[in-house]
């Protein structure tokens, strides 16, 4: 007989679990890119840039590295012809970056696996539950994406900047 878990109970389990599923996507990551033979920051920015394209800038921002780390990173994908760089219709001053089809075509064998186990998993969701699921996660993107601003904000703001003493 399964036990019944109290609200406090789950709320405590899913806030154990939560690290520990960042902490495997990480891993996931680091053994696709030791698979492709790729760094690990090269396959986050592709990661970023399956959202659309993306100004060199925000890339850096989003991964914590100077513009000067990203450029290296943009070098070695457009040298692979994962990505094209190409001027910002809006401000022919800048530059945006999209990630070629192939980019993803190199991923997807390692990726695609997780997502099939994910399917069949949530398969027998429904609506309302995919709901509330979806929502988790986007509320945990959004939690680490604000508690990663702070954390620069009262420590080290960039990967080679540090603050300035106060």
């Amino acid at each position: 007989m399964t036990k019944a878990f109290t609200r406090g109970e789950l709320l405590a389990a899913v806030a154990a679990e939560a690290p520990r599923q960042a902490a495997a996507a990480v891993r996931l990551s680091i053994a696709v890119a030791q698979q492709i033979g790729m760094p690990l920051t090269d396959v986050q920015c592709l990661g970023l840039l399956e959202g659309g394209p993306a100004a060199p800038s925000d890339l850096a921002a989003q991964l914590g590295l100077t513009t000067g780390a990203v450029t290296k990173v943009l070098d070695r994908l457009e040298q692979g012809g994962l990505i094209t760089r190409s001027p910002d219709p809006g401000d022919r001053r800048r530059i945006v970056v999209t990630a070629q089809p192939e980019a993803f075509r190199a991923l997807a064998p390692y990726y695609a696996p997780m997502a099939a186990k994910m399917n069949q998993h949530l398969g027998g969701y429904g609506k309302k539950e995919l709901t509330t699921v979806l929502d988790f996660m986007r509320a945990g993107r959004t939690a680490a994406d604000e508690e990663i601003a702070r954390i620069r904000e009262q420590g080290t703001r960039h990967a080679t900047r540090r603050r300035d003493p106060a």
